[in-house]
């Protein structure tokens, strides 16, 4: 059985870090349309409807990064509770990775028509990649554990 430990100072941190992100993505969302209709068409040449769809895309991969930061939350809580090496924290990590690589696939569509936005595509990816080697160790660690746990 696992007990809640007094919370390090990282926890702490990553959970204040991913609650002012999450505070800042709706304002982030309020904010975009009129900073990238400014920016878009001073620096590139590109029709209307192309800026309609890079807003579009970027309010989807915005909804994408808030749901990761609610997965991370829970995952801290995870942690704080002490179930670090459980199933449920490596179906954690799978969820992050999971929509880690789906916002490449934002990117990628995004790409489309505003090309720097095929390097994002590749870094998602790769972590995305490297989340889901993490979750497939947590859940090697928790049937370890579960094993041991059964050994006396």
């Amino acid at each position: 059985m696992t007990h809640p430990r007094k919370p390090r100072l990282s926890l702490i941190l990553s959970f204040a870090a991913c609650v002012l992100c999450l505070i800042a993505i709706p304002v982030v969302m309020i904010c975009l349309p009129t900073t990238a209709v400014r920016y878009l068409s001073e620096h590139e040449p590109i029709l209307m409807e192309d800026i309609v769809f890079i807003i579009a895309m970027l309010y989807v991969g915005m909804t994408v990064a808030a749901a990761v930061l609610v997965l991370l939350i829970c995952l801290l809580r995870v942690c704080h509770k002490g179930s670090i090496f459980t199933p449920v924290s490596g179906r954690l990590v799978l969820a992050i990775a999971l929509l880690v690589i789906a916002e490449g696939g934002v990117f990628a569509l995004l790409g489309l028509v505003y090309r720097p936005a095929l390097a994002i595509t590749v870094v998602a990816v790769t972590m995305g990649l490297c989340f889901t080697v993490v979750s497939q160790v947590l859940r090697e660690a928790a049937a370890l554990k579960e094993e041991n746990d059964g050994t006396i």
